[in-house]
């Protein structure tokens, strides 16, 4: 008989997180009565992909999937865990669960903690900006949360682990997979100093479509989500709305008028989705009065 979490491991392994359907089925019916529907095969005939669901559901093996998240020296929790991030619930898809790779007692520190994020190309300024932010933030013990990539993701990454701090990232694939390759040993370093999380098993590849799916995790993770640098339309924006769509803060950081780098930011404070931030003491007067520091 499965128990709910041995379900929804069922269910992750067989669902891809773009396909948000079947995130909310789960979080409306619960998932054992969801897996129940599925291997029935009376429901959701309506429902485009339902086959090739139902037949990934009927061939996954629970334990199976309980060894192959073991080998990759990785976890996967769900709603039914202590630690699970209570925060994932504010999205209107939460995940079905998550694999984690690294220190789990970070999950116990998410409420003291900002997202960085920004262009891939960023220029000096603006990698200069993201190394401050994230330098400020690990000395004053806040977990800096981003999604691995090359630009403004990596410098905020590295500067929290130089600075002893801790550092998380957000995969848009598996942890036996990580993307970008040339980021592999920065990767191994948040496994130690940190926490990989990802929304799909351990062998899943980096897909275009998981980037922007993996951006609502970011911005739902963090108490905070501030913009280095992002052109009028990136992931990065994305983020940002993703994060004011559950409340969350959402800051930019302004920059040159005439740098395409600096239209995202610049965006967001115009459309008032993000106020103007120049420095982590400004973010932290919103997210974190002095009395509770």
């Amino acid at each position: 008989m499965l128990d709910e979490k041995s379900a929804k491991l069922i269910l992750f392994s067989a669902v891809d997180p773009v396909d948000t359907f079947w995130q909310g089925e789960v979080l409306r019916s619960g998932a054992i009565n969801t897996y129940q529907k599925i291997t029935r095969g009376s429901a959701y005939l309506k429902i485009p992909d339902f086959s090739q669901i139902r037949n990934r559901v009927l061939r996954a093996n629970v334990e199976d999937l309980k060894s192959e998240i073991m080998a990759a020296n990785a976890e996967f929790i769900s709603s039914e865990d202590l630690d699970w991030p209570a925060s994932c619930q504010d999205l209107s898809a939460p995940p079905i669960g998550l694999v984690i790779k690294g220190d789990r007692k970070l999950l116990a520190q998410l409420g003291n903690s900002i997202s960085i994020v920004g262009s891939r190309r960023p220029t000096n300024y603006g990698l200069n900006v993201a190394n401050k932010l994230a330098t400020d933030a690990a000395k004053q013990q806040i977990v800096v949360i981003s999604g691995g990539a090359y630009g403004i993701d990596t410098a905020a990454h590295k500067a929290a682990i130089i600075a002893g701090g801790r550092t998380i990232s957000v995969l848009a694939g598996g942890v036996n997979c990580l993307y970008p390759l040339e980021n592999r040993e920065l990767f191994s370093e948040i496994t130690t100093a940190g926490l990989l999380i990802s929304e799909v098993m351990p062998s899943v590849k980096t897909m275009p479509a998981r980037f922007l799916i993996r951006n609502r995790l970011i911005a739902a993770l963090s108490v905070a989500t501030v913009v280095v640098e992002a052109e009028f339309v990136s992931g990065s924006i994305r983020t940002a709305r993703d994060a004011a769509e559950i409340f969350r803060p959402v800051f930019a950081i302004p920059g040159q008028i005439s740098s395409k780098l600096s239209d995202g930011c610049h965006r967001l404070i115009a459309e008032r989705v993000a106020d103007i931030a120049t420095s982590l003491d400004e973010i932290l007067e919103v997210i974190k009065p002095l009395q509770l520091r």
